[in-house]
């Protein structure tokens, strides 16, 4: 009896991926069940397809590993420029919030100039009241 699993089992370990291994267990189990007229022999991957599928997959995985290098560069770019962008945010904030400071701190001076000038103003009125209540209790 043909055993499959250790057919398949022998080509994966000689770097040959399990689709192809199957392929090749499959190929091989059909040739022993049938007479050797039935047999496709086109069928069969050789060393050479075998050798043209590791190059392919060698091609691929390269081109891969180059396209990923090239988006893990733009990625870079894209987070440096993006830190950029928040530090110049930053930077306007702090300006924009100095000034704010700025501007409340003269409000508030201000404002205590306009309360001083009221205080004073009531002061004055508030004598001149006590002044006419006086002059009106003495008559």
């Amino acid at each position: 009896m043909f055993d499959t699993h250790a057919v398949a089992r022998a080509l994966t370990e000689a770097d040959l991926t399990p689709a192809q291994a199957d392929a090749i267990t499959d190929a091989v189990r059909l040739a022993a069940e049938h007479d050797a007229a039935a047999l496709d022999v086109e069928t069969l991957a050789t060393k050479a397809d075998v050798a043209l599928v590791k190059a392919d997959v060698a091609a691929v995985e390269a081109a891969l590993k180059s396209d990923l290098a090239a988006v893990h560069t733009e990625l870079k770019s894209d987070i440096a420029g993006v830190k950029s962008d928040i530090a110049a945010v930053e930077a306007a904030l702090k300006v924009d919030i100095a000034a704010v400071h700025t501007e409340l701190k003269s409000d508030v001076a201000e404002l205590k100039s306009d309360l001083a000038a009221v205080e004073a103003a009531l002061k004055s009125d508030l004598a001149a009241v006590r002044k006419d209540v006086t002059v009106l209790q003495n008559d």
